[in-house]
């Protein structure tokens, strides 16, 4: 009997599942997505498959008939994965891909073989498909990812914090926030959860049979923090040769290295595996151009939470760029560091009306508005002085004017580059 397949949704994640239903004995599944060339309209889809893998993107009520037996790109992948192989999960609204990233390259370095992927852009189906022996995954999951788990299980996982988003998608912060913490229901009994101190996230946990760290972030409890020393107990790192910058990143490593300690416990100095480390492009990356000005590109912050904690890192003069489409976001929470830190706020995109409304009275320098981003750059060019700094740290979406914020950032730094001519 040949056995029929389906596929909700064909980005990234419909992708890799295609690739792991293949492997198993799925000829052609097929294909929903009403805005992919070659795919059925979504209203198409009819509940007569032996398996019908549904994309986060896609919410069932999108469907005119809900699967009764459904199953997720991550679950699909998970059944699928080499024997002996770990799995440790990062979640959270802002700096979860950072620590993913992080997180892989610290186990790599230590000389494991790991692999960063789920919501960071290689789908964990891609990976598992990709591995030929046992690897630790490191699945960065989204709320939308989340939602959609049954069976599924991870030694540890990482709830870097939970700040307002997504609030086009759900009605609610707390429905948004009990969609994030749908993840510790996964976590094995005898793992490690590690978090921040949140009370939404301590009380969840409280009845837990895994262990919980909490990170503090002033670095007095755990880890602490002595001059350079970053000291987690058992192991420890010096931070002077760690190269990324703003104090958001030094607080991604401490997750970082909390994780990689979940997955292959460390002790002593560690200090030699975050020599090297990179940052996740587009988020608060140098774009490489001469001249005094320091070009920065954070198309990642696409949510408020985010773009405000790019700006801690600033000082004056910043010019800063924010816009795309609006994702109901509170821009008033950035008011007090643009106010320290900011020249001018140029505006762009969907949302710079809605900026506006809830900025231009309230701040002591220009805001400026432009249709497109190409505009936004060239104009901050000509106010940039020496010593000056410009940062892309958007607070919305890419998709008004970009397919995702990666071809938004690639642009931002192409435009920056045509204004110095490189």
């Amino acid at each position: 009997m040949i056995k029929k397949a389906a596929i909700i949704g064909y980005g990234k994640s419909g992708v890799g599942a295609e690739r792991i239903l293949r492997l198993r004995g799925y000829e052609q599944p097929d294909l929903y997505d009403d805005a992919k060339p070659g795919c059925k309209p979504l209203a198409e889809y009819k509940d007569i498959y032996d398996v019908t893998v549904v994309s986060p993107g896609i919410p069932f009520s999108r469907l005119q008939e809900k699967p009764s037996k459904y199953i997720s790109e991550i679950e699909l992948a998970y059944s699928w994965m080499p024997a002996d192989s770990k799995i440790v999960g990062v979640t959270g609204t802002n700096g979860k891909s950072t620590v993913t990233h992080l997180t892989a390259q610290i186990l790599n370095n230590a000389g494991y073989k790991a692999v960063a992927c789920g919501n960071i852009g290689y789908t964990f189906a891609d990976a598992v498909a990709d591995a030929d022996e046992p690897v630790i995954f490191v699945v960065e999951l989204s709320s939308f990812q989340i939602e959609l788990l049954q069976d599924f299980t991870m030694q540890g996982a990482a709830v870097t914090n939970i700040t307002p988003d997504h609030l086009d998608r759900y009605a609610t912060m707390e429905d948004y926030t009990d969609a994030k913490l749908l993840a510790l229901d996964f976590i094995d009994p005898d793992g490690t959860l590690i978090a921040g101190h949140d009370v939404r996230i301590i009380n969840r946990a409280l009845r837990a049979l895994y262990k919980v760290k909490y990170i503090d972030s002033e670095y007095k409890a755990w880890p602490k923090l002595f001059e350079h020393i970053m000291n987690f107990g058992n192991f420890y790192v010096d931070t002077r040769e760690f190269k990324l910058f703003g104090a958001h990143n030094l607080l991604n490593l401490a997750f970082a290295l909390s994780l990689a300690d979940v997955a292959a416990p460390m002790e002593s100095d560690q200090t030699q595996f975050i020599c090297d480390l990179t940052g996740m492009p587009h988020r608060t990356e140098i774009v490489p151009v001469y001249g005094d000005v320091k070009w920065i590109n954070d198309s990642k912050a696409t949510n408020v939470d985010s773009a405000l904690t790019a700006l801690k890192s600033c000082g004056k003069p910043t010019i800063v760029l924010l816009g795309g489409r609006d994702k109901k976001g509170d821009f008033s929470q950035l008011v007090n560091e643009l106010i320290r830190c900011a020249s001018t706020v140029c505006l762009f995109g969907e949302a710079a009306p809605v900026i506006r409304s809830q900025l231009a009275d309230k701040l002591d320098c220009p805001v400026v508005s432009f249709p497109v981003l190409r505009d936004a750059v060239e104009e901050a060019a000509k106010l940039a002085g020496p010593g000056a700094t410009v940062i892309l740290s958007p607070g919305c979406a890419s998709y008004d004017e970009f397919l995702n914020y990666e071809e938004r950032g690639r642009k931002f730094a192409e435009y920056v580059k045509g204004t110095h001519n490189v």
